[in-house]
């Protein structure tokens, strides 16, 4: 064995563990060998010592063979070098003699010492490795803050790359900290995530109310311009793929991101340079100083007042005292720039934007006389019809005619259907390339057409882009005075394709820092249009804030150096508080935005209702429901703040409404008030939505409605609640049959909010009296179906909808499978009909009225507990249909009830409900043992029948021994024995008390049924 243990085993250096899977069994095997005294103890240690010398050895990199050591530690630590783990030890000094440490040793203690410095050794190089790893971890996290610094984002490979280094840690780590258990050893103290301060790093965000973009940053004014930038309608799922397929094969995906690469490495060199310009600068001590800001309003930059490029300074001579007109070129600064962005223009798309820089700061040049066009060649279209032609062209009129954005989304998707070739989509490009100059309120639209398209037809966007960077170049470069509306149109155009995501915010920020560069004339005011277009958007943005800090405060800094008109210095304030602060973010939006400030408990009970409970699974909350319980509910505003929220289920997801309900349910039992105020809080709310009547509150009023089913399911309302609502959503606004402005014949949403609290609660409605009412209201409901659905206002034209038909269909389906919609409103008011006659004669009943006096005259009081014993409150609903007037005055005929009747009905009602209590707790002997329906047989039909006067009662007595089957024994007993009348008294106890329940049962149900008949009846 030792033999083949050398043969299987790296014994020396250098030797490859190819299978460590089988190696684990052997580190385990080979000590279990050696502990039992399998093998010779001396060669056998020493054979496990060359292996764990190999082992530790060579395990100083990845640390690969960590787990099998760790596990050997584990198995034989205290056989082999004396330690116990750590936890036990700590357990063993907490509980002093639970465990006995002195054992009898297996090997010397110097053979342990040795073993044991062997694996602390090792586990000193492991903690070192650790270590360092987390110290790696800390520079990355310094680079990506120093990246988010400079550029606004951190390039996906880096991300990814840090996110391999983390696994890789925290799998380390791991594997340390259980090697330091089992050797008993300290775990290293890492150094920590530095704090970062969130002023300087992030976006300073408000707390926004509108909307679903409760709590972020101001990108948009209102929730309105968020739809029109943000929801557009997808072609891909709506068009088919034949439509759209040869617009999508010669487009390269990665042009975009390798444009916004190059243009952000352009523009962060620039602005490294212009730091670098700054300096030198700020050097020289024998110019003067810049002018003082014309607005006194203005914040002052953070960084120091630099000189602008094209800005010339005087220099006044001491010889002829005269002024001569200098410019600082910089020239070392420029070719610096260059270095620094040759590498990035290298078979770049922005280039051109990378040379405008260096004209612009050089001096003035021009690509050409003529302003850049998109020319499209009608002659290479020749196997189009001359139908389609006339499409295109009146498609293209079309355009200048678009006034909303769902104009702009057909008009897409009627070129995406019709107009989808190669020659007509540069036709396309052209016609919005040449929007009119004073046409400034179709750059939105046109933008949208654009995004729209941008899935299916990227070159689209891709063209257009690229016809506006060349007219931008072009108009920079020529700096033409009269072409002022031009340069607007082209700045407006880029921001809004900006919003829109077709055109980088890299490049416009570029396009920015062009402007700002050549910060005169027509300048100033295409830095203005470009900002109130898209500055906000791009300075609340997180990939593009740091850029835009920046550039904003050398825009301020410009204006410092010059003197403005107050026309201009208006343009720049206004321009530059559009897009950077926040209180004027928040007066733009006016009532739809608000900035609220919340206490950490209120943000605590925001983050578990918002956001815990909707990533909860409905069905497990109970963890989420202990830890509501632990708030302080005695505080007034935690209690008014937490009821904010249980009242509120709009505000949570719809498929979590079960939970809340739930958390509610838990809640009740230990804050009552709590509970109810949420019922009363719901139920107002139902209520006044049914008076406003407001569509914007539609799917909070279906979400309320949910919510008082589940709050039904878990019992913390009961069904008279659940049934008065139904009646109201179906009656609250109708006088005589006639409907009111409250619930007009158009509006179908009362029919959705039936359908909802049926489809939650109603299959529980399935015997007694739930049952019977949920019968009637479903033949009450189903004529206020037909009378919505065969209003005049649906016709051919506008036919009524078959998802409201096909909806009702299924909840009845769901809660009577027997019951149909019939065919028509006739057939519904005939079955109404039917049920409030046959309601009628239970009412009217002699027989039942004869029985009522008899119970009165029994009970000794003018008004019993059974008052009435009509039928269930919802037949008498319908009865108030047809016969209000003389239920009414049969009530009235009644006598008054005085305060003794009122005092004796308290009283009996108690004594009842306290003996029913009694018997529903009373245990009823249940037989161990089922009797054989033979015996049974036996016992009623006896083989031997007694004769008439034998005044005796045939018994039966079973018996069972063990596993043996039952043993029958008959026997006669006479009826006087004291086993037959105690059994005989017994049985006439027993009917008596049962006839007694069921009577007191009766009285209780009609007393109930009564007071509802009365209550609907006022009602």
């Amino acid at each position: 064995m030792m033999e083949s243990w050398r043969k299987v085993l790296p014994l020396h250096k250098g030797d490859i563990v190819s299978n460590p899977s089988k190696l684990r069994v052997d580190l385990r095997l080979l000590p279990e060998q050696i502990a039992m005294g399998l093998l010779p103890t001396k060669p056998s240690v020493q054979l496990l010592c060359s292996l764990l010398q190999v082992l530790l050895e060579s395990d100083k990199e990845d640390r690969a063979l960590m787990p099998l050591l760790t596990g050997f530690a584990k198995a034989y630590g205290f056989e082999f070098m004396g330690i116990h783990p750590k936890k036990l030890r700590m357990l063993v000094n907490e509980y002093p003699g639970t465990f006995d440490f002195s054992s009898v040793n297996l090997f010397s203690a110097d053979f342990q010492n040795s073993m044991r410095n062997i694996f602390v050794k090792y586990y000193a190089g492991v903690t070192k490795q650790l270590e360092s790893e987390n110290q790696r971890l800390r520079d990355l996290e310094k680079a990506h803050r120093r990246l988010l610094d400079s550029r606004g984002d951190v390039p996906q490979e880096k991300v990814d790359k840090y996110e391999i280094h983390v696994a890789a840690f925290n799998k380390l780590k791991t594997a340390v900290l259980s090697l330091a258990d089992y050797l008993d050893q300290e775990m290293p103290e890492l150094a920590p995530k530095e704090e970062v301060d969130d002023n300087k790093t992030t976006i300073e965000l408000l707390t926004v109310e509108f909307g679903d973009r409760a709590g972020l940053a101001p990108i948009w004014n209102d929730e309105d311009e968020r739809d029109f930038y943000e929801i557009l309608p997808d072609l891909k799922a709506t068009m088919p793929s034949m439509a759209y397929k040869d617009s999508l094969k010669d487009v390269e995906t990665s042009a975009t991101a390798s444009i916004s690469e190059d243009a952000l490495s352009i523009l962060d060199a620039a602005i490294e340079a212009d730091s670098a310009q700054l300096l030198l600068a700020g050097t020289a001590t024998n110019l003067d100083e810049p002018s003082e800001p014309s607005s006194a309003n203005l914040v002052s930059p953070s960084r120091p007042e630099e000189t602008a490029s094209d800005q010339t300074l005087i220099k006044r001579t001491a010889e002829s005292g005269h002024v001569t007109r200098v410019t600082t070129a910089a020239t070392p600064v420029k070719k610096s720039i260059t270095q620094q962005k040759r590498p990035y223009i290298k078979n770049s798309k922005s280039k051109g934007l990378a040379d405008l820089l260096d004209t612009v700061w050089e001096g003035d040049e021009c690509d050409g006389e003529d302003e850049p066009a998109v020319l499209v060649d009608d002659e290479q279209d020749t196997s189009t019809s001359a139908l389609l032609r006339q499409i295109l062209d009146t498609f293209i009129l079309g355009l200048s005619k678009v006034t909303s954005k769902e104009g702009a989304d057909k008009m897409a998707i009627d070129f995406c259907t019709n107009l989808n070739r190669r020659h007509y989509r540069k036709k396309l490009v052209q016609a919005l390339y040449n929007v009119p100059r004073t046409r400034a309120d179709l750059l939105p639209l046109y933008s949208r057409i654009v995004a729209v398209l941008n899935p299916v037809m990227p070159d689209v966007g891709g063209d257009l882009c690229e016809a506006l960077r060349r007219q931008f170049r072009w108009l920079v470069r020529r700096q033409d005075p009269l072409r002022l509306e031009s340069k607007i149109r082209n700045v407006r155009f880029m921001a809004e394709l900006t919003k829109f995501g077709i055109f980088s915010k890299a490049e416009c920020l570029l396009c920015l820092k062009i402007l700002l560069n050549n910060f005169k004339h027509h300048a100033v005011e295409m830095v203005c249009c470009l900002l109130e277009s898209g500055g906000r958007f791009l300075y609340w943005s997180p990939d593009s804030h740091s850029r835009m800090k920046i550039l904003l405060e050398e825009l301020l800094r410009r204006k410092s150096l010059r003197l403005f008109d107050a026309r201009m210095d208006s343009m720049i304030e206004n321009a530059y508080f559009s897009c950077s602060t926040p209180e004027t973010a928040a007066s733009r939006t006016g009532q739809n935005m608000t900035i609220k400030i919340r206490t950490p408990m209120q943000m605590f009970i925001r983050k578990i209702f918002l956001d815990d409970l909707n990533r909860t699974d409905p069905s497990d909350v109970t963890c989420l429901t202990s830890l509501i319980r632990r708030l302080p509910w005695d505080d007034p505003e935690v209690f008014e703040y937490g009821l904010k929220y249980l009242s509120s289920a709009w505000r949570i997801n719809y498929a979590s409404i079960s939970a809340l309900a739930n958390v509610l349910a838990g809640l009740a039992n230990y804050q009552d008030d709590l509970a109810v105020r949420v019922v009363d809080n719901v139920l107002d709310d139902i209520r006044v939505q049914l008076e406003l009547n407001n569509s914007k509150f539609n799917q909070r009023r279906l979400a309320m409605v949910r919510y008082l089913g589940e709050m039904y399911n878990y019992r913390i309302v009961d069904s008279s609640v659940i049934f008065n609502t139904l009646f109201s959503l179906i009656l609250f606004g109708w006088i005589a049959d006639v409907p009111t402005m409250l619930d007009p014949p158009s509006h179908l949403l009362r029919i959705r909010l039936v359908c909802a609290l049926l489809n939650t609660c109603g299959e529980y409605f399935s015997h007694g009296t739930a049952r019977r009412r949920l019968d009637s209201f479903l033949a009450l409901f189903r004529r206020y179906f037909w009378m919505k659905r065969e209003n005049v206002v649906w016709s051919d034209h506008c036919p009524f909808p078959m998802t409201i038909v096909h909806l009702v269909e299924d909840t009845m389906g769901k809660l009577r499978r027997d019951f149909s919609l019939l065919k028509n409103l006739e057939e519904a008011e005939a079955a109404l009909k039917k049920i409030n006659d046959k309601m009628l004669e239970k009412v009217n009943m002699d027989s039942f009225n004869a029985a009522l006096k008899k119970e009165e005259e029994s009970a000794d009081t003018g008004d019993n507990t059974s008052e009435s014993s009509s039928l269930s409150g919802s037949l008498l609903d319908l009865s108030l249909l047809d016969n209000e007037q003389a239920v009414t005055d049969d009530i009235r005929s009644k006598p008054e009830i005085n305060s003794d009747d009122l005092d004796f009905m308290a009283t009996l009602e108690k004594l009842t409900s306290e003996s029913y209590q009694t018997q529903a707790q009373a245990k009823v002997p249940q037989f161990k043992t089922a009797i054989p329906s033979i015996v049974k047989e036996q016992l009623q039909n006896p083989v031997h029948p007694r004769e008439s006067n034998d005044s005796t009662v045939r018994v039966g007595l079973m018996t069972k021994k063990g596993q043996k089957q039952h043993l029958i024994k008959f026997m006669d007993l006479p009826e006087d024995t004291e086993y037959v009348s105690h059994w005989k008294a017994t049985e006439e106890t027993e009917k008596r008390e049962r006839s007694e329940m069921m009577r007191l049962t009766l009285n209780m149900s009609h007393r109930q049924e009564r007071e509802e008949f009365e209550g609907t009846s006022y009602r």
